[in-house]
């Protein structure tokens, strides 16, 4: 049976899982800490940015109804 990748192409399972956790490590890297409290308030506004333009992307039907109900 003729293989549908060229050899150059296949990768074994040890190659595989090395990449695999290559990545996993790196993604793991945390970011650096900021030094003084004017770094920590603007990366924390940063990520508030980024974390709205990330839901804002998001469509959601107006029907839609929470997964949860407010009770008093």
């Amino acid at each position: 049976m003729k293989a549908r990748h060229p050899p150059s192409a296949r990768l074994t399972r040890r190659e595989l899982a090395g990449a695999i956790m290559a990545t996993a490590a790196a993604a793991q890297t945390p970011p650096s800490q900021p030094s003084t409290a004017a770094e920590e308030l603007q990366a924390a506004q940063e990520q508030n940015r980024r974390t709205a333009a990330t839901l804002a992307k998001a469509e959601i039907a107006m029907d839609t109804e929470p997964a949860f109900h407010f009770t008093a």
